[in-house]
């Protein structure tokens, strides 16, 4: 895990200086990025994406708002969901981002044969499905004492 935690800090420091002169940070990259993929979403959307919740991401697309970058309706008691979308300049934003970002990325992995990410490529998703797997089950059952003890591997008698 301090390999894993060390790349995403290198990555994430790397990204706010290449984006720097355009006013991005990491997080708001992240949402352009995220609406440039999904196109007019909802803020729940928005945020099952990013992996956040709603609340936190109500300062950084105010502040996307405030830079018209992104649109969103006004409030209202007729609407529910109040979509969200890029402007025309968050979407160049987004686009110019989106590069820098794969160039760094191609930078990040140049030293690396064909052959050998391939296989780094393929061991990371691997490593990431077991997370996932691991998520999906409430994690390692002998951590987990409220779980019945046959998720466990505790043999139960019912006699």
């Amino acid at each position: 895990m301090y390999l894993i935690h060390r790349v995403r800090v290198a990555t994430a420091e790397t990204i706010n200086i290449a984006l720097a002169d355009l006013d991005l940070n990491g997080t708001l990259s992240m949402l352009l990025e995220v609406l440039y993929e999904l196109g007019e979403t909802s803020a729940a959307e928005l945020a099952r994406n990013c992996l956040v919740t709603r609340q936190a991401l109500t300062a950084p697309l105010n502040e996307l708002e405030r830079r018209g970058l992104v649109h969103r309706p006004e409030p209202s008691t007729a609407v529910r969901v109040r979509p969200i979308t890029l402007t025309a300049a968050g979407r160049e934003l987004a686009e110019t981002a989106r590069r820098r970002v794969r160039e760094a990325e191609r930078r990040s992995i140049a030293s690396f044969p064909p052959d050998d990410l391939a296989r780094f490529r393929g061991l990371l998703a691997r490593h990431a499905a077991a997370w996932e797997d691991l998520a999906r089950d409430g994690g390692p059952p002998g951590d987990r004492p409220h779980w019945p003890a046959e998720k466990r591997g505790i043999s139960v008698d019912t006699h």
